[in-house]
């Protein structure tokens, strides 16, 4: 392979990994009881391994971007939460039908991947415990921001968002709304890392291997 075509190097060997620096991370910054919840389907190894780190209780929560044609995302929403929208989003008068279309389509893609990742059982209790939503590599905050919206209700004693790898961008966003942040690894580029894990980045093979590790879980 020429050095045109070689890939750049991985920041992480893998994501379970990623997962156990950014448990590491977490040690100093967390109390016990401790639940460590995986938004889908791009955190659930990440954090399984983090949680195994520092033998914590594990989960997995389902959430969904809102996207707009020609926009992109606009938002995110998680399980039974409110819909989170980008602040700086102005929706137009003309395009309130596709705003309340695209929530309805993530709503339904939520209710189907809760069934893939968790059956009928209901997400473990947060309540009185430090509950940590992670992500693998956060390029846009309104997934993570959305599941934390949507555990909230539940009283938790400390509530944090982490990720192994993360734009200053979002970074930027969580001191702003004075979330909780911890990411090891932030990158300059609003885009993120071209290669933030060794595993191959094939998004089926990483959503099958995130429902396996969801069931696990049960």
């Amino acid at each position: 392979m020429s050095p045109a075509n070689e890939q750049p190097r991985a920041l992480y060997p893998s994501r379970s990994g990623a997962g156990a620096t950014l448990g590491h991370h977490l040690y100093g910054r967390t109390r016990q009881p401790i639940l460590m919840i995986g938004v889908t389907p791009t955190g659930v190894e990440v954090a399984a391994s983090a949680s195994k780190a520092i033998g914590c209780e594990f989960d997995v929560l389902v959430a969904a971007h809102i996207r707009l044609e020609g926009l992109g995302i606009v938002g995110a929403l998680a399980e039974d939460g409110d819909a989170v929208i980008d602040p700086e989003f102005e929706p137009r008068f003309s395009m309130l039908d596709a705003m309340e279309e695209s929530i309805d389509r993530a709503r339904r893609a939520v209710k189907r991947e809760r069934l893939l990742f968790r059956g009928q059982r209901p997400l473990r209790s947060v309540t009185g415990k430090t509950v940590v939503i992670v992500d693998g590599h956060l390029t846009s905050p309104w997934k993570v921001l959305a599941a934390a919206a949507a555990v909230a209700p539940g009283e938790p004693a400390h509530l944090l968002v982490a990720a192994p790898v993360g734009t200053r961008t979002v970074q930027e966003r969580m001191q702003a709304r004075r979330v909780d942040f911890v990411c090891p690894s932030v990158v300059m580029d609003p885009g993120g890392h071209p290669r933030p894990f060794g595993d191959p980045g094939d998004p089926s093979a990483e959503r099958l291997r995130s429902i396996v590790v969801a069931r696990e879980a049960a």
